[in-house]
């Protein structure tokens, strides 16, 4: 156990070297300390109250901030506490704000991102300020100066903006923005914003139709987080990682993430992981595994809800109709989409809804087809049709359902299933191997029946999937 005198030293040096996920670590030090502690090193009880919004403990931890002492030197403290409270409202938030700039203050340890590749719902949901950056810019960027190095602001804004453009469906403009925050990040060494400025910018690439391969793209943001502390960020780098590898159709990456790093939701659950809780649904969709990703997202929603985190309550009830659908249970899936759909309308999260591409396709397209069951307008669903229809012609594979086939395949099959993926005729294929074309047909209709195909397309795509060419 930590003593309370070197807790508040790592609170002090807290968002240099010490994050929150170290922070974590040291948990049951602080939950160790006491009354006399907490008076001898006042400091500490930031360490306490973080780790109770990690564990959702937030009833908790508020009655630890309502009971602190009534003087300058806690409500500094307690300003500290309450501006990344998972219940702030942004009212709030920006009232917070502006008594730092009038007094002239500085909190430069609060971090808003959380070490998720996010900035308007990072560790707070502020993604209602979309409207506002473009009409605010300046008092944006004064804003942000009682939060982080002043230098810094503009790009902070920048990135802020090009996240609502992307969510608006403008791409373009999302990366222009994007491309020069990378740039000022880096200089600055602000790691943490760089992370989301890079994740940011493979989404975009992702919805132009382009193939991020994962690996190199992690190897990437590893080289740039690396000078300042990877520990920040590793364990949302990795899950990153899988997300992108969902598009390439990588179950060997995905299944090597859950046995050796993806969070235990039934061990120590932890509001921190947020991000690797919606990526680990995704793999229990991918596996068929429909109970577990419907237990997960019940498990987190009371929390979401008392955060008052839209953009992850849309994202859940999204996740949960999908499950739903692919469960067969509809009635229950249009429910949760109809509720995940309400609060993207109104929250303009576009592509939140759309990139999910085929895994929410024909669910999208069934829900329209309920006439007069939904309260969405059908101007409103055609939009997202429109981009969910785009990305799954792009990115066929995201959340396929994970295929065993338990036949194996010959090296005769194998060759002529990359000669038909190379567009060669049955008679071309008899030619290379010296058999007859009935032959050939043979060895086809064996190769339909082990990947369950009807067409050329789709052996060669579900050969694709499995890793056989």
């Amino acid at each position: 156990m930590l003593s309370a005198a070197e807790l508040s030293q790592k609170v002090i040096n807290f968002s240099h070297n010490y994050f929150l996920i170290d922070m974590r670590h040291d948990r049951e030090s602080f939950y160790a300390l006491t009354e006399k502690d907490f008076a001898e090193n006042p400091i500490s009880v930031c360490g306490v109250v973080l780790n109770l919004f990690m564990d959702g403990e937030l009833e908790q931890a508020d009655r630890i901030i309502d009971s602190l002492p009534k003087n300058q030197y806690f409500d500094f403290i307690r300003l500290g506490i309450v501006l990344v409270h998972p219940k702030i409202t942004f009212k709030e938030f920006i009232g917070y704000i502006e008594y730092l700039k009038k007094n002239n203050l500085q909190m430069p340890n609060v971090v808003l991102t959380a070490g998720r590749p996010s900035v308007l719902n990072g560790f707070n949901d502020f993604t209602r300020i979309g409207p506002l950056l473009q009409k605010y810019r300046q008092l944006f960027i004064d804003d942000l100066s009682c939060l982080y190095e002043k230098s810094t602001c503009p790009a902070i804004y920048n990135l802020c903006l090009a996240e609502y453009f992307y969510q608006l469906d403008k791409p373009f403009d999302a990366e222009v923005l994007v491309s020069r925050t990378i740039k000022e990040f880096d200089k600055d060494s602000e790691r943490r914003l760089l992370f989301a400025a890079l994740y940011l910018q493979a989404k975009i690439l992702i919805a132009y139709g382009k193939t991020v391969e994962s690996e190199s793209y992690i190897k990437n943001i590893r080289r740039y987080v690396k000078k300042t502390g990877e520990a920040e960020f590793s364990y949302n780098i990795d899950s990153a990682q899988v997300m992108t590898s969902f598009y390439e159709g990588n179950y060997a990456l995905m299944n090597r993430w859950i046995k050796k790093s993806a969070p235990d939701e039934y061990a120590d659950f932890n509001m921190l992981d947020l991000y690797r809780y919606m990526v680990k649904v995704r793999c229990y969709i991918i596996k068929k595994n429909y109970s577990a990703a419907v237990a997960l997202l019940e498990k987190l929603r009371p929390l979401l809800t008392a955060g008052k985190r839209h953009m992850d309550l849309c994202e859940l009830d999204l996740l949960l109709a999908i499950t739903l659908y692919r469960a067969e249970k509809k009635e229950l899936a249009f429910d949760a989409f109809e509720r995940a759909l309400k609060i993207a309308k109104r929250r303009k999260y576009y592509r939140l809804i759309g990139d999910e591409g085929p895994a929410v396709l024909p669910l999208l397209i069934e829900f329209i087809k309920q006439e007069g069951k939904s309260g969405v307008s059908t101007d409103f669903l055609l939009m997202l049709l429109d981009i969910a229809r785009s990305m799954a012609a792009n990115h066929p594979l995201y959340l396929m359902e994970e295929l065993k086939y338990l036949t194996p395949f010959s090296q005769k099959e194998i060759e002529i299933l990359k000669l038909i993926e190379q567009g060669k005729s049955r008679s071309q294929i008899a030619d290379c191997f010296f058999i007859s074309e009935n032959t050939v047909k043979y060895h086809v209709k064996n190769i339909f029946s082990k990947l369950g195909a009807t067409s050329v397309t789709q052996a060669v795509w579900l050969a694709r999937v499995q890793g056989i060419i």
